[in-house]
């Protein structure tokens, strides 16, 4: 007989893998902060980019990411990327820490106890065993647990000077407008700097000026809604702020390499490997 607590817990924790969930269907595994879950990453193969309060970073294997649910960021990873996604619902009974961060684990011995709770969690959300919800949440608190050893008090002496809090305004203001099709000096106004030092800013923290970032963002979202609505491209162009569906095909087709339509049809897919899936007669 299953006690009635396990079968009635709620469930607050989602758990997908990293490459699969460019293309997942579940709104909890976005990649960007669009869902207002506290995110965790594992990445424990090949290489993916950070954007987390408005800074970048690259990321290699056996690195922990933790961004809090009002943080904003994107996950960019590739299709032969490996590691799990974890996302929380704000409501989850866990001693999260206040502020984001990166963290590589660099002791071999380290890295396969990460990879131990990590399975655990996958294995549990997998399941169809009662409880399973609640021992998830248990084994992301004991995973949490884990990492913050291992960092011990490197998350908390992380210190902003003026460009990091620079980006971290921006960063928040572009999370709320990039909808809105508002111009890089409409943004630079609302900071209360020039365009020019916004943009020199972000070429330092970012290697991109901030113009890139909006229009980044602004993609980001399309390619969400182009996989995962059954929006036209032309209501996608005016929710994003396009002037006409023509302008936002010719920018999307310059930076992805295929157009909105094509994209949709594919999947997530990229040229490329749409080449070798047809080379290989599938």
């Amino acid at each position: 007989m299953t006690h009635s607590h396990l079968t009635q817990s709620e469930q607050k924790i989602w758990v997908g893998a990293l490459a699969s969930s460019v293309r997942s269907t579940s709104p909890e595994l976005r990649l960007d902060g669009q869902n207002g879950f506290h995110k965790f990453m594992w990445l424990s193969k090949g290489h993916a980019r950070v954007v987390i309060n408005g800074i970048t970073r690259g990321i290699g294997p056996n690195t922990f990411v933790f961004v809090p649910n009002n943080t904003p960021h994107v996950f960019e990873v590739g299709l032969h990327t490996y590691g799990s996604l974890i996302a929380a619902n704000p409501k989850v009974d866990i001693n999260l820490p206040s502020q984001a961060f990166v963290f590589p684990v660099r002791n071999i011995m380290k890295q396969a106890e990460t990879a131990k709770y990590i399975d655990n969690i996958v294995s549990e959300s997998s399941s169809d065993a009662p409880g399973r919800f609640l021992a998830v949440e248990a084994y992301v608190a004991l995973l949490l647990v884990h990492i913050l050893r291992l960092t011990g008090d490197k998350i908390e002496k992380n210190q902003e000077d003026a460009s990091h809090r620079l980006m971290r305004k921006f960063s928040r203001i572009l999370e709320g407008q990039f909808r809105s099709g508002r111009s890089l000096s409409e943004y630079a106004d609302v900071l209360g700097v020039t365009t020019t030092h916004l943009s020199r800013v972000s070429r330092a923290m970012n290697n991109k000026s901030a113009g890139q970032l909006i229009q980044e963002r602004v993609l980001s979202e399309a390619t969400h809604l182009l996989l995962h609505s059954n929006h036209k491209v032309q209501e996608i162009s005016k929710q994003l702020g396009f002037s006409s569906p023509a302008y936002f095909t010719r920018l999307f087709n310059a930076k992805m390499h295929q157009t909105p339509k094509d994209y949709r049809k594919s999947g997530a897919r990229g040229p490329e490997e749409i080449q070798r899936i047809r080379s290989r007669g599938l």
